[in-house]
Order: C-alpha cells, then structure tokens, then sequence
C-alpha cells in the first residue's frame, strides 16, 4: 500500500516537473530570453572567430565568454560547425532579401543601383551583421560552410551584374565591362566594413549616400544618348551604341 502511494506520488511529482518545464518553454518572456541568448552566443562566437581564428576556437571557449557552461551551449548550438553556419546565414541571406527588396519597389534602373549600394553601405558598416568576420575567416571555414557562403557571394555578384546590365540596356549606362563594373561597385561597397568609424565626425548615412552616388558615376551616362557636339562625341557615340547592339543581340540571343 505505502509502495503504490509512492508510485503514485512520483508520478504526480514527474508529471508537475514537466508541467512547469512546459510552461516555462511556452512562456513568452522565457523564449525571448532564449532569443537574447542565442545572439550574445553568435556575438561572442563571432569575437572569437575572428580573434583566435575558427580552428582554435572551442565550444567551451565561447561557453566562457559568455558565462555559461558548455553543456548549455548544445541547447543553442549542437557543435561548433552549427553555430558557424548561423553567423554565415546571417551575413548572406540579408543580403538575397536586400536585392528582392528593392526589385520590387519598381526604381529605374540608375535607380536601383544607387539604392542597392547605399543599403548594403549601411549593413556592412554595422558591426551586428559579422561581415568582417566572414571576411576574415574564409580561407578557415569548413567545406560544406565554405561552399555555401561563395555560392552566395557568386549571387550577389550576378545580381549585380544584372543590374548594371538592364540599366545599359535601358540607355542609362554606358556600355562598360559588366563582371569588372560589378565587382568594382562591390569592392568599394564592401570595403566600408573596414574603414567606416562612426567617431569620426562621419555620419553612416551619409557615407552610404556618397559611396552610393560614387558607384551611379561610374556607369552612368555623361550624357543623353542623342546629345552629341562634336565629330569625336559623334564617334565615341556610335561606338557605344554598336557596343549595346551587340550586347542587346548577344541577350536576345541566349
């Protein structure tokens, strides 16, 4: 009799500990503490990583820096490879959504690039993002990570391209290299990262406003495409336009 009422007691007891487990899980405060945590996690992972390099890094090194134990980690993170891949996915994938963005705000195309540049300005200059930290440990990430994350530079750079090229096409470029102009327009973009400090009298709005124009002048049209003064503009003029002829065919083509 005594043994049955103990059962029944731990059974009562077992299923009260997994009431309140429940409940604390299911508790808004609670999984947005979680949430809390898992940033601070990538933030200190992605201190780590950049500081003592991905290979070096452990699990229970970026337990520490956060104040917790290693074990807590596997709540967030199940290895180390895991908790890399969320901080690749977090600089790449806000990226994809940006260019979607702004194609669905019907810009023209001169348009779309200045808005483009001067958005990705403003992300890669915000320390939150961890792009210098990809930047800096890519020759260190594992396979798998490593071709996801150039998968996704690869499309950047195609969009890029696409982009310069409608606005040649369109008769607002003029007639450029499109992989070198787009590669040009993301390195000066992307290097911001580096050099950007807020502290020194330098607002980042208006950095990405500048760096944006900057990147429209290096494509844009000096002028109209039917506004010629001279036998050498006259010249210059139909060499461009025999060079978009063959682009648009080269195009029509595919």
């Amino acid at each position: 009799m005594a043994t049955s009422q103990s059962r029944r007691s731990k059974k009562k007891s077992s299923r009260t500990e997994v009431r309140a487990r429940t409940g604390r899980e299911n508790d808004p405060a609670n999984g947005a503490r979680r949430e809390l945590l898992a940033a601070k996690v990538l933030d200190k992972a992605a201190v780590l990583f950049a500081t003592q390099g991905f290979a070096a890094t452990s699990l229970k090194d970026v337990a520490d820096a956060v104040g917790l134990r290693r074990s807590s980690i596997y709540y967030y993170y199940p290895d180390k490879d895991a908790l890399l891949k969320e901080l690749v996915q977090g600089v790449t994938l806000p990226v994809t959504q940006l260019f979607l963005d702004i194609e669905k705000e019907g810009l023209p195309p001169l348009a779309k690039i200045r808005e483009v540049v001067r958005r990705l300005v403003i992300w890669v200059a915000d320390p939150r993002t961890h792009f210098r930290l990809m930047d800096r440990s890519e020759a260190d990430l594992p396979d798998a990570i490593a071709s996801m994350h150039k998968k996704a530079k690869r499309h950047v750079l195609a969009e890029m391209i696409k982009l310069i090229e409608t606005a040649v096409l369109a008769g607002e470029a003029r007639s450029v290299d499109l992989r070198v102009c787009a590669l040009s327009i993301l390195g000066m973009t992307m290097w911001t990262a580096w050099w950007f400090q807020p502290d020194r009298g330098q607002s980042l709005e208006g950095v990405a406003n500048e760096i944006a124009d900057n990147a429209v002048a290096t494509v844009k049209r000096t002028r109209p495409v039917k506004q010629v003064t001279a036998v050498a503009d006259l010249t210059r003029e139909i060499r461009d336009n025999l060079a978009l002829i063959e682009r648009m065919t080269e195009k029509n083509g595919r």
